[in-house]
């Protein structure tokens, strides 16, 4: 599918924004692990832990965190196409917002592309 530039570049800052936070999901999750080997079970974290997530808006210069429950944060993320962004932080020509909620929205991709590499794009959008 042929895509404008612009709209693939901010796509893929969004991916990549989604994959730094899916990170410390994964960083916590061998924590667990860790506790569970030395016995040490009082140590591990409870799903409903509030964390402050990266916006994964296209912004490449956006810094704002986000606080939700890494279950929530999971069950959004369990449709590939779905981001958590500031409300307002959306991007129309790329995604439409499902769902909002006073400390975030929930958007989707209305295209989508190939996984991207670890560096953000420069794009046109600005959210600071």
């Amino acid at each position: 599918m042929n895509m404008p530039i612009e709209e693939r570049r901010q796509i893929e800052n969004e991916m990549i924004f989604r994959r730094a936070n899916e990170k410390v999901g994964d960083d916590l999750g061998a924590i667990d692990a860790m506790h569970v080997e030395d016995n040490n079970l009082h140590l591990i974290r409870d799903d409903d832990l509030v964390l402050h997530f990266k916006c994964e808006c296209s912004d490449e210069n956006c810094s704002s965190r986000i606080p939700i429950k890494l279950s929530e944060y999971q069950t959004i993320h369990s449709n590939r196409d779905t981001f958590i962004v500031l409300p307002n932080h959306q991007f129309d020509s790329i995604e439409k917002v499902l769902q909002t909620k006073r400390e975030f929205s929930v958007v989707k991709k209305n295209k989508s592309t190939s996984e991207p590499g670890n560096k953000l794009n420069t794009t046109t959008v600005t959210n600071i």
